[in-house]
C-alpha cells in the first residue's frame, strides 16, 4: 500500500438549538459567573442559573425529589471551589465542566426525540458530567441521574 489513508473521526451529529428557557439559564448562568467574579462559566453557575426560578421545571422536579431550591442553592454554592479572581472579560467563556454538559444535553435531547434542547436536557447534562461542584453534591444527596430524569418527565405532564 502507497499511501495509509488518515484515520477520520465519524462525523458528529450537528448540534441541536437551545430553547427560549434554555437560551435564558445560559445567560442566567454568564450573571452568575460575573456575580461571583470567576473567570470563567462553570457548571455550578448554570445549575443555580436553573434553579433561579422557584416555579420553573427544574426547581419543581428536585422539590419533588425533597429537595427544596433554597437547600439545592445552599449546597452547590458550598460545594463549590473558589475561584481566582481575574481580569474582568467582556464575554466570559464556558469551562470544561459547562461544555461536557452542555454535550450531555444534547444526548439527552436526541434520545428524547426532542428538537431542542431545554433546561430539563441542561438540567439532566449537569448532573451527569463527572466534573464539578454539582456531581459532588447530587452524589452526597443520593440523586441519580434516572431519578431526576423522572422527577422531571412526572413535572412538564
Amino acid at each position: 500500500m502507497l499511501f495509509k489513508r488518515p484515520k477520520i473521526p465519524p462525523p458528529r451529529p450537528p448540534d441541536l438549538p437551545f430553547d427560549e428557557e434554555a437560551r435564558d439559564a445560559l445567560g442566567r448562568a454568564t450573571d452568575q459567573a460575573r456575580s461571583a467574579n470567576a473567570t470563567a462559566v462553570h457548571a455550578e453557575h448554570l445549575l443555580l442559573a436553573l434553579l433561579a426560578d422557584p416555579d420553573g421545571l427544574v426547581a419543581r422536579a428536585f422539590t419533588r425529589l425533597g429537595h427544596p431550591v433554597d437547600d439545592m442553592r445552599r449546597r452547590v454554592e458550598h460545594a463549590a471551589p473558589p475561584r481566582p479572581w481575574g481580569l474582568r472579560a467582556p464575554v466570559l467563556p464556558f469551562a470544561d465542566d459547562v461544555k461536557g454538559a452542555i454535550e450531555f444535553a444534547m444526548i439527552e435531547a436526541r434520545a428524547a426525540a426532542r428538537t431542542q434542547v431545554g433546561p430539563a436536557e441542561l438540567v439532566l447534562g449537569v448532573v451527569q458530567s463527572p466534573r464539578g461542584a454539582p456531581a459532588r453534591v447530587i452524589a452526597i444527596m443520593d440523586m441519580s441521574p434516572g431519578a431526576i430524569r423522572a422527577a422531571l418527565k412526572a413535572e412538564s405532564e
